[in-house]
């Protein structure tokens, strides 16, 4: 199986449904209520592991953080590099989730904000062809030592730079992929967020982001992809489906890039296979429980 590394966050989600989100100022009732395990870290990591990557995850969860642990671990994630923070809680993510599958989240950190550079494995890249791939849910001098290290251990880096926050130049320089959506590439940018595909286009072309490739995600639009040293965007379109709810599809897609990469298919299509991934995610509900394995995913699309 090919090696994956995700270093990054472990939450317990709490989901609430709703009609509608509410308007500031403004108390819904919610038509429902789930409880899971999530963050972006672990949910890249059940993503990548279900497409058949062998996944070891590098983080930190509190004591109250077993059974998050325990259904990482029976997702055939390799938890042996999670620690244990005795004096905070795991990081809590309230999630609220409308008809139409759009969401609002807000994130207490917790003991994702303990995880430090000296609980970064020495060798973060294990095997040749190993891809390493850091989210923003950690502190930035983390995502920075693990880019870093990755980078020059010869691994594959790809970075999710989500919530959205500056990067330091040289850290994007050892990026080999970088992943935002549109509204993280702007703010990477420093300018504001187009709207739609052609808004993304221009923005993306006119970029400069001294990373070997950025494919930037689009939601229902797919995914942009420009490559370092190649002419021209390339657009990868996503299936039609219809959305229960849009939660963990950037996980998805990132597990999904990361797992591919790893066996060695080509950025386009190991891109093309993780949209098709995250639109088979919307489809169902919740962020790790939607997620599919290789067989679905080869079986809704027989050709990827």
């Amino acid at each position: 199986m090919p090696p994956v590394t995700v270093v990054g966050s472990v939450n317990r989600d709490l989901v609430l449904t709703v009609e509608e989100l509410p308007s500031p100022g403004e108390t819904v009732l919610a038509r429902g209520f789930a409880e899971g395990p999530g963050g972006k870290g672990a949910n890249q990591a059940v993503a990548a592991a279900r497409l058949g990557a062998a996944v070891r995850l590098v983080a930190r969860v509190g004591a109250d953080g077993g059974a998050v642990l325990r259904a990482l671990a029976a997702e055939g994630v390799d938890v042996t590099g999670v620690l244990t923070v005795a004096d905070a809680a795991t990081g809590i993510a309230s999630v609220v989730v409308d008809r139409a599958g759009e969401n609002t989240i807000v994130v207490a950190p917790g003991a994702n904000a303990a995880l430090s550079v000296g609980d970064l494995p020495p060798r973060l890249v294990r095997a040749p062809g190993e891809v390493v791939l850091v989210q923003h849910e950690i502190a930035a001098e983390v995502v920075a030592a693990a880019v870093l290290r990755a980078g020059q251990q010869g691994g594959t880096v790809v970075l999710n730079p989500a919530p959205a926050r500056a990067v330091a130049p040289e850290v994007l320089a050892a990026v080999d992929v970088l992943v935002p959506n549109l509204g993280e590439l702007a703010a990477l940018l420093g300018t504001g967020r187009p709207d739609g595909l052609d808004g993304a286009r221009a923005l993306l072309e006119r970029s400069e982001l001294p990373c070997g490739a950025v494919v930037v995600t689009l939601g229902a639009d797919g995914a942009l992809v420009k490559r370092s040293g190649v002419p021209g965007l390339v657009h990868l379109p996503a299936p039609t489906v219809d959305a229960v709810d849009t939660v963990g599809a950037g996980d998805t897609f990132c597990g999904a890039l990361a797992e591919a990469l790893a066996r060695g298919t080509g950025l386009l299509a190991a891109a093309q296979r993780a949209v098709r991934a995250a639109a088979l995610a919307v489809t169902g509900p919740g962020a790790q429980s939607s997620m599919p394995t290789a067989a679905r995913l080869d079986a809704a699309f027989p050709a990827a």
